[in-house]
């Protein structure tokens, strides 16, 4: 800590002064951010709430990211010394997906505690591929294919990062130079065949009697050369990554131990899991959430949280924001008191959007889906957001004087043509905002005269966007 951030802890000042002066002490300046949108910033000078704030592992614990540990107790990686903490993602999809962001959050949680942070972009690894969570032989991608990958990979990881201060390798600059003989003299002997195979990922793959490759049988070895490479060049004594990657996190740590006698450290995330599918959000899932938006538009982003259940939301608001704890709690007070008002929802959309696209992005986002819900008028849309709003959700091309029961069955609104009609009879269809109540209605030349779409919505989340053929 700097001696103007010392003689300021002497004299109790805000968490504002404290952001000011220590601009080269991330950790302190992200505790004095969390201090500011605490409760406590109203009543208590900052160092008093820096000196009593909750230690990593409680906060770790709290937000529901911590699934396993090679060490005793989680406090021996998180409370004591200051560690090193790296993370590896694999580019074998040229984005990252919402389950990535998982683990990324739980990284920063180090950071900002004043630990170091390693990411690395697998461009080594990536020319093999993870076996884990497959039935089959994973294709393999050319070098081209990786080199691109890892380049968007990269980017996106040191996005959610900001401007804090961490470390990024790419682990081709090392695993490229490692010769053969070396490594199964310096490597391989450190690994027994009798452990491989009782691995889980080898296992299943015996018992299905499934082709495993030597290929994919060395993975864990190569990723174990990468955490003892990381641990002599940088001093890394801790592993971060998903729940599915415990055994090979687990053979790094015994391989550094064995060959070094240094001892390191393995920690393991939870996998999100979809409640609405009941499967694990990945990027060979079928409709895939993924942090690119030329893959997953910004709008389509904030839409699938926003259409997130109530039973799911608060986990995702603990393990997919930095929103304070105390602030998600009062959230949750709000929504069980209004569900219908899914203030949750939106608050984990919006925060989820800027947190991976940008406030612009978010704010847009949150611009389209009002006007598709019927809370804004479609006119205020931009031309960019119309174009989005056409891509995001089911659109249909119509024509004045096309009967709105029509209109319903071809945009899926409704299974037949009599239940379109009853659906407006109940007060369940609205255009454009407004309830139809006349089964019998056309659509007309002022339905599109403030914007180039109309909006047709049967229910609170089923909508449809329409466009005037030539």
């Amino acid at each position: 800590m700097s001696k103007k951030c010392a003689s300021a802890r002497a004299s109790g000042v805000s968490g504002i002064t404290v952001l000011k002066m220590a601009e080269h002490d991330a950790p302190l300046q992200g505790a004095a951010r969390r201090f500011l949108t605490s409760a406590a910033s109203r009543a208590r000078p900052f160092f008093w709430w820096y000196s009593t704030r909750m230690k990593l592992s409680e906060v770790l614990r709290e937000r529901g990211y911590v699934y396993q540990h090679s060490s005793e107790t989680l406090e021996e990686i998180t409370d004591g010394k200051k560690r090193t903490v790296y993370l590896g993602i694999d580019p074998s999809a040229d984005s990252l997906h919402v389950g990535n962001l998982v683990v990324l959050l739980a990284l920063r949680r180090f950071l900002e505690d004043g630990h170091s942070v390693i990411l690395l972009t697998g461009g080594g690894t990536g020319m093999i591929g993870d076996p884990g969570g497959r039935s089959g032989e994973r294709a393999l991608l050319d070098e081209e294919t990786i080199a691109h990958n890892s380049a968007r990979v990269r980017a996106q990881m040191e996005k959610v990062f900001g401007t804090a201060d961490f470390n990024s390798v790419n682990n081709a600059d090392w695993l490229y130079d490692l010769k053969l003989l070396d490594f199964l003299r310096d490597v391989g002997k450190h690994f027994t065949v009798n452990a491989m195979i009782k691995k889980e990922m080898v296992r299943e793959r015996l018992d299905a009697e499934s082709p495993i490759s030597f290929t994919e049988f060395s993975y864990s070895l190569l990723q174990g050369y990468d955490f003892m490479h990381l641990n002599a060049m940088h001093g890394c004594d801790v592993q971060i990554g998903g729940s599915d990657q415990w055994g090979n996190i687990l053979a790094g740590v015994e391989y550094v131990r064995r060959a070094s006698g240094r001892t390191v450290y393995g920690l393991t995330v939870p996998l999100l899991i979809n409640k609405a599918t009941g499967r694990k959000f990945g990027k060979s899932e079928e409709g895939a959430i993924w942090l690119d938006s030329a893959k997953t538009t910004p709008f389509m982003l904030y839409q699938f949280f926003l259409n997130t259940d109530d039973d799911a939301v608060e986990e995702y608001l603990l393990k997919l924001t930095l929103l304070p704890k105390s602030e998600i709690d009062e959230m949750m007070q709000k929504h069980a008191s209004a569900p219908g008002e899914r203030q949750a929802q939106r608050l984990l959309a919006n925060t989820v959007t800027e947190l991976v696209h940008g406030a612009d992005a978010a704010h847009s986002a949150e611009k389209m889906s009002e006007t598709l819900f019927g809370r804004s008028d479609a006119a205020a849309l931009s031309k960019d957001e119309v174009t989005a709003l056409l891509e995001g959700v089911p659109s249909l091309q119509t024509r004045v004087g096309e009967p709105l029961a029509d209109v319903l069955v071809q945009a899926a609104l409704a299974a037949s043509k009599r239940e379109a009609r009853q659906f407006m009879a109940d007060g369940a269809v609205a255009l454009n905002g407004a309830k139809v109540t006349d089964p019998s209605r056309v659509l007309m030349k002022e339905d599109f005269q403030n914007a180039p779409v109309a909006i047709v919505r049967r229910g609170r989340r089923n909508a449809a966007v329409l466009t005037l053929g030539s």
